[in-house]
């Protein structure tokens, strides 16, 4: 998302700040930052028919219609609980904050299902040896389905969520995957790739990641095809105070005896 587009600087013409909003549609909220490029008010088409039952004027500067300290996020430490706070409210467009106090992201949650605090990593290395010969030449994750690749299908997923930092383990026939995503479209993701020189075994690869951005990872595979509901698992996990959750589905065995 460019959320630039959500941005003015104090001290713009009230006009601008309508052309801005009008260009915005559905999505009108406008976030107004200072000099030092923090925030310090929001704007909406409410706040200005507000003001111009209180007597401002078109002449007037943005800075006087906006409202001063509008709620956010805090990158990296907000809670999954501030999110369903603001989609029940129907606050549907968020800036995320950095330490600084400065706009680090804009989270539109009319198009996103969540946005949770999570890294997710994505164990892409195996050789896929149960579908060869489809493997021989093509990674397992870049086999396709509906026209998209496996690990594609995984990815969009994940982001519908809001999770956007992404660690990929490659190994065989990696370099397919790391030059799949050079050129696939990936709006908004941040993906880091790990490579196991050697097999490390199951979920070996996270002891090659150095640092997270959050204090939650997910750890997938990226052969799975799922409509799992992710927040729902993730408040699953915060609620039981677990240390690790594990996904499972009922799996039966005919025994022919």
């Amino acid at each position: 998302m460019d959320f630039s587009k959500h941005i003015i600087k104090n001290k713009t013409p009230l006009k601008l700040a309508l052309a801005k909003l009008n260009d915005l549609a559905a999505d009108a909220v406008l976030f107004v930052v200072d000099e030092e490029e923090k925030l310090v008010g929001s704007l909406t088409d409410g706040d200005i028919r507000r003001g111009v039952l209180q007597g401002l004027t078109l002449d007037d500067i943005a800075d006087k219609f906006s409202q001063p300290k509008p709620r956010y996020l805090r990158q990296g430490n907000h809670s999954i609980e501030d999110v369903i706070f603001f989609r029940e409210n129907h606050i549907q467009i968020v800036p995320v904050l950095n330490a600084d106090g400065r706009i680090a992201d804009i989270v539109n949650l009319r198009s996103l299902k969540s946005y949770l605090p999570i890294d997710a990593v994505i164990m892409a290395g195996g050789r896929g040896e149960r579908l060869i010969p489809l493997t021989d030449s093509v990674p397992k994750p870049l086999l396709k389905i509906g026209g998209h690749a496996i690990i594609e299908h995984n990815l969009k997923r994940l982001a519908a969520f809001g999770i956007n930092k992404f660690w990929i383990s490659l190994g065989y026939l990696g370099e397919q995957v790391e030059d799949y995503f050079n050129t696939v479209e990936k709006p908004d993701l941040d993906i880091q790739f790990i490579w196991e020189e050697k097999p490390l075994g199951t979920i070996g690869a996270v002891s090659k990641i150095k640092a997270f951005h959050h204090d939650y990872v997910l750890i997938t595979n990226s052969d799975l095809l799922t409509n799992i509901d992710y927040e729902h698992f993730f408040l699953y996990f915060l609620e039981h105070e677990a240390d690790v959750a594990i996904v499972s589905i009922p799996y039966q065995v005919s025994v022919p005896y």
